[in-house]
């Protein structure tokens, strides 16, 4: 009997067992197919990611950059090509990055949300766990945000350094940031570690030595940059980088300009054009052409000035910019005006004249006014240049051109003289004068005291406007 029950026993706990067996393998099974099913979803998750991600090309990833740099920046060409060279880079990362967040910030740049694009991006790169992965969106992160305000940008890119010290691209961005901003202290030491993270003898040192050459130039320490750029040119020149030895013999060149070594200005620009020549880069040829204008210009060799924009705008025909164009047309009838003709000179200046309204560009605008004025002036259409003078006053008092309203003082000044509206003239000669206030023209200033010591005591009288029309009447180099 004992032995039965004992035996009953043993088969209750056998059965017992054999439940808790299946039991757990129904619970592996389940947790088996929960995970199963949590990476099939994540797998389809990042297909659809990437599924959903816009179809765009890389022209087109170009042409966002471009689009996006030029509303939110605008600002000198030279540091626009830097900012689209940045922003190009971070669409590219987000179109390779497979991740739905990626794909939505790329989605929304593309509609220029820049706040939600940012907003995305940002939570993508708190929830990646890898240091190295995260500080590269940080990068990314601060281009988008330089298209707002540049300390938001220059925050992204220092929490890329905090993340990983050794990401150069950040310590670069950084740099250009900080000097940009004249924190010379901040920018030079972003730069030191860029040098620290470059080889010898490599692209990266190049764009070292290239970055202080942009840092002594900001500070004015002309000698050390060209020191700098030169030893970036040398090395660009043993890697055959032509995009380098192109770059730094502009900057070569805008620097020997400002120095006054013309001659040595002129070699440097043609080194850099005949690159671009040989890569067929447009917009570089219409640059060049027109750096080679001015500089022919400020040399007073008229001809060849005039040949170089007549190059450079033939080109902006097949690229046409309508700023830029503007500005060469300006340029043009600055050059007639000097030459005395003034019929070509009145055609280019009502042609920059266009193309600044339809930019509704004020400062343009106000500028072909005046020059158009001082022609009018000089066919004694005295009421037509009058009229001019005002309108060009009227707009510089909306941008908050102070000194170019001095200028049209002036101007006025010479036509009411010549329009022996002396107490008039006398008025503006005043006025002139009270707003001379800059040490650099104490030398107008005396000009001008010396016309109301001479004309105005007794509100009578001529004065001859040829001594200093010419640099008053010039508002654009």
């Amino acid at each position: 009997m004992q032995r039965d029950t004992i035996t009953a026993q043993q088969g209750q706990g056998l059965l017992v067992s054999f439940a808790v067996l299946i039991l757990i393998g129904a619970i592996g099974t389940v947790a088996y197919t929960v995970i199963q099913s949590e990476k099939i979803k994540q797998e389809t998750t990042n297909i659809n990611a990437i599924q959903s991600a816009p179809k765009i090309s890389d022209s087109e990833l170009q042409g966002i950059a471009q689009a996006l740099v030029k509303k939110h920046l605008g600002g000198k060409q030279s540091a626009q090509d830097e900012d689209i060279q940045a922003l190009s880079n971070t669409l590219h990362n987000l179109k390779n990055n497979t991740s739905e967040a990626a794909a939505q910030t790329l989605l929304l740049l593309k509609q220029d949300k820049l706040d939600e694009a940012t907003d995305t991006l940002k939570a993508l790169a708190l929830d990646t766990k890898s240091k190295r992965d995260a500080a590269k969106l940080w990068v990314d992160i601060g281009n988008i945000s330089n298209l707002s305000t540049r300390q938001a940008a220059i925050d992204a890119y220092q929490k890329s350094v905090t993340l990983d010290p050794d990401n150069i691209n950040a310590w670069n961005r950084i740099g250009h940031l900080e000097r940009a901003n004249k924190n010379f202290d901040r920018a030079e030491i972003a730069y030191k570690n860029v040098t620290r993270l470059s080889g010898d003898m490599t692209h990266t040192q190049a764009l070292s030595f290239a970055n202080f050459g942009l840092l002594h130039q900001s500070q004015k320490k002309y000698q050390e940059a060209i020191e700098s750029f030169t030893q970036a040119l040398k090395i660009n020149t043993q890697l055959n980088n032509t995009s380098g030895i192109a770059s730094n013999n502009e900057n070569l060149a805008s620097l020997q300009r400002t120095l006054k070594n013309y001659d040595s200005a002129e070699s440097h620009y043609k080194a850099a054009f005949e690159i671009y020549r040989q890569e067929n880069q447009q917009a570089k040829l219409i640059e060049l052409h027109s750096a080679l204008g001015s500089l022919y210009q400020t040399r007073k060799q008229t001809e060849l000035a005039l040949l170089e924009y007549e190059k450079a705008l033939s080109l902006t025909q097949e690229n046409p910019n309508k700023r830029f164009s503007a500005g060469l047309y300006a340029n043009m009838g600055i050059l007639s005006q000097q030459s005395n003709d003034l019929e070509k000179a009145e055609s280019y200046f009502n042609q920059a004249l266009v193309l600044y309204q339809a930019l509704q560009q004020d400062q343009g605008t106000a500028d072909q006014y005046s020059n158009l004025a001082i022609l009018a002036r000089n066919k004694k259409q005295f009421e037509n240049s009058e009229s001019l003078h005002l309108k060009s006053i009227e707009l510089y008092e909306k941008v908050n051109a102070t000194q170019a309203i001095v200028t049209q003082y002036t101007n006025l000044g010479f036509l009411y003289t010549a329009w022996n509206k002396a107490e008039t003239a006398c008025t503006y000669w005043q006025k002139s004068l009270d707003g001379l206030s800059e040490p650099a023209q104490a030398d107008r200033k005396i000009r001008i005291q010396d016309i109301i010591n001479r004309d105005c005591k007794a509100y009578s009288g001529t004065s001859n406007s040829e001594d200093i029309s010419n640099d008053t009447s010039v508002t654009e180099d």
